[in-house]
């Protein structure tokens, strides 16, 4: 049976391309990680990966492979953090989308700290997409999270309450209808931007060619009459507009709404106490 350092070896190489950077990840010299994946090639009677002085080449039976590690060294990491004796005693990593961070995380702190003091907690902030990928591979425990959202069938998710979305606009401009390329949104990736054109009636031709990459600097391109755009309701409730007297929200003019709640891997054996900290995700 392959070793379970040499199928890191692998996935370390599936990453990076690269057999230097690999070893570097894996925190051994080059010549003992070569000879591990020489090793793993050995035991599975088949060739992995094709090199060069200058090029890395994954096999076809590589790529099948190193896709079939990601999924074991998975599996077994939440082997390894199921035989943990408290949940609560243990180490946790936790992934979050930008748009609900800043947010969110300075009650759900405060919540955490009050309730289970023995949690060490630790926090990756990324876009849905790669925050999938980390789930994937073990890096993380689970992840906040906002729906709607097409989630892969090894994903397991739970909601715990609703954000609705609110139309801002400068006090200059007085129509709720959306001009041509009037409507500025958050950049490819960010999942925000999907909910407003799933709730909204906004066409491709309202949306403007700017793009934001952040909440903060959407507000404040709205402040200074560029467009309109649409701000969830918690980054209000945090106070965003407080220093943009020149900004309305306009509450009655939109339904739109995303659901807030956490995803995790399923068959998790930590379910039950994920849903439980998923619930201190909400405001006492």
């Amino acid at each position: 049976m392959p070793s379970f350092k040499n199928l890191q070896y692998l996935v370390a190489l599936k990453k990076t391309n690269h057999f230097s950077n690999a070893a570097k990840e894996c925190y051994v010299s080059a010549s003992t990680f070569s000879a591990g994946i020489a090793k793993l090639e050995n035991e599975l009677q088949v060739k992995l990966v094709e090199r060069d002085n200058k090029n890395v080449r994954f096999t076809s039976a590589g790529n099948r492979i190193a896709k079939q590690a990601i999924s074991v060294l998975s599996e077994l990491n939440v082997l390894v953090s199921s035989s943990k004796l408290d949940f609560f005693e243990s180490e946790i990593t936790i992934g979050i989308i930008p748009t609900i961070s800043t947010y969110i995380l300075p009650n759900f702190l405060s919540n955490l700290s009050g309730q289970y003091p023995k949690l060490k907690v630790s926090f990756r902030e990324d876009t849905s997409e790669n925050l999938l990928k980390q789930l994937d591979s073990a890096s993380i425990d689970f992840a906040i999270f906002a729906f709607p959202y097409e989630l892969p069938n090894y994903i397991e998710s739970f909601q715990v309450f609703s954000d609705p979305i609110y139309l801002i606009q400068h006090k200059n401009r007085n129509s709720k209808k959306y001009e041509n390329e009037s409507v500025l949104m958050l950049e490819q990736g960010h999942c925000l931007r999907s909910h407003i054109l799933q709730n909204n009636e906004i066409l491709n031709q309202h949306i403007s060619n700017f793009s934001c990459t952040s909440i903060s600097t959407l507000v404040a391109m709205v402040d200074s009459n560029i467009g309109v755009s649409f701000l969830p309701k918690m980054a209000i409730d945090f106070g965003i507009l407080t220093h943009y007297p020149n900004i309305n929200l306009e509450k009655g003019s939109t339904k739109a709404k995303r659901e807030i709640g956490v995803i995790y891997r399923k068959n998790n054996q930590q379910e039950e106490n994920i849903k439980k900290l998923a619930k201190l995700l909400i405001r006492d």
